[in-house]
């Protein structure tokens, strides 16, 4: 979990991501509207209250009341290029590249092990999700026969550490270049359909994935 978003080396301090240590930030991140919003700003980039409540389905002035909340961990920020007569605001992420979190930091803090355990919970419950949506989708009713709703790829590789790290950079690339790709699109009236996706990318050691599978079989048989 440590490194939710994946990161670039960049000079700019925008294309580097947030950094999260404090376990109250957890109850902000973790909310379900507020993750909703999260991933809407990572998707369009910036937006507006009403922009954000009409995608979400959501009363602007809850809406409103939950982006403040997020503002007040650091996790976005009033866009000062695009909320230039004050009358409107417009939201973004405090970084370009998403926040990271740093579970060994957090829990160093007082509430920090409860912290950790609340977001396992929560990113269990996602990937979850997300493989009930892949193998189970529901009818696509919205969609047009044959028309790609899903991706999912699965991979194995013997890498060095110095190898494993590249391949996160460019995988982090590539995410990034789709996202950029993403808001660009945001603000192009071209006609063309868009759909929001949620995604994650996952490795971990074999043996690693064997204990944790293995585990609890092996103790029910002693």
């Amino acid at each position: 979990m440590h490194g939710i978003v994946g990161f670039v080396s960049d000079d700019s301090p925008r294309m580097s991501p947030t950094r999260i240590s404090d376990p109250k930030a957890v109850l902000a991140v973790t909310h379900p509207l507020r993750m909703r919003l999260l991933g809407e700003l990572s998707r369009r980039g910036t937006a507006r209250v009403v922009d954000l409540a009409t995608a979400l389905g959501e009363p602007a002035n809850s809406v409103s009341f939950h982006l403040r909340q997020l503002a007040k961990y650091g996790l976005i920020e009033v866009n000062p290029e695009r909320s230039e007569n004050g009358r409107e605001r417009w939201w973004r992420m405090t970084s370009d590249r998403g926040f990271e979190i740093d579970l060994d930091a957090m829990r160093q803090l007082e509430g920090g092990e409860a912290a950790v355990g609340v977001l396992r919970r929560v990113a269990e419950g996602h990937v979850l999700a997300l493989h009930r949506a892949i193998q189970e989708p529901p009818a696509p009713a919205d969609l047009p026969s044959g028309q790609q709703r899903t991706i999912s790829d699965d991979f194995a590789v013997r890498l060095s550490d110095t190898e494993l790290q590249q391949m996160r950079r460019e995988f982090a690339e590539l995410l990034d270049r789709w996202t950029d790709t993403s808001r660009t699109l945001n603000d192009v009236d071209d006609g063309v359909e868009r759909r929001a996706y949620y995604g994650v990318v996952m490795a971990a050691l074999v043996q690693d994935i064997a204990a944790t599978t293995n585990g609890p079989q092996k103790e029910q048989q002693q």
